[in-house]
């Protein structure tokens, strides 16, 4: 018994070993012969000439460019009222005629804000429709943005010297 238990465990010890001389290959597996690097993405897809985009994108501009205007005179109107004296009394003649000034200003700023929206709808437009982005259209967006910030950080500074936040 102990004898056919020994030959059974040396048949299946056996089983498990490989003939001498056969190893595991060392040459590259394809994985390893890959390149590392991502592959280059395809090169974007150019906007083509849309002059009835440009023809928007000029009339939003012009419009950008009168609210800008039209924003300065009335921030120069507030400024002008916040100087004078008693316009931080709140209830008092000075302080009314610079409450009016500051709505007209604000009410100013919100022209550049309606331009900025138009200008971001046209980009979201494009981006719904799978178009690739069209460089005149994005330079406006970015300069109306800048006005924004512009406005919005005299707007401030206007409110500061008035004593609101």
């Amino acid at each position: 018994m102990l004898r056919a238990l020994s030959l059974s465990l040396f048949i299946l010890v056996a089983g498990c070993t490989e003939a001498p001389g056969v190893y595991p290959s060392l040459a590259k597996r394809p994985i390893e012969s890959r390149p590392d690097t991502p592959p280059e993405p395809p090169a974007p897809e150019t906007a083509k000439p849309d002059p009835a985009l440009d023809a928007q994108i000029r009339t939003l501009l012009a419009q950008l460019a009168k609210a800008d205007s039209d924003f300065a005179d009335a921030a120069a109107k507030v400024e002008r009222a916040a100087a004078v004296s008693g316009s931080r009394t709140v209830g008092s003649d000075a302080w009314i005629g610079a409450q009016a000034a500051l709505a007209d200003l604000e009410m100013r700023r919100g022209d550049s804000q309606s331009v900025l929206t138009d200008l971001e709808r046209l980009v979201t437009d494009r981006g719904v429709a799978g178009e690739p982005p069209y460089p005149a259209l994005d330079a406006a967006r970015a300069k109306a943005q800048a006005q924004a910030d512009a406005q919005n950080a005299r707007l401030s500074t206007v409110k500061a010297r008035l004593g609101e936040k």
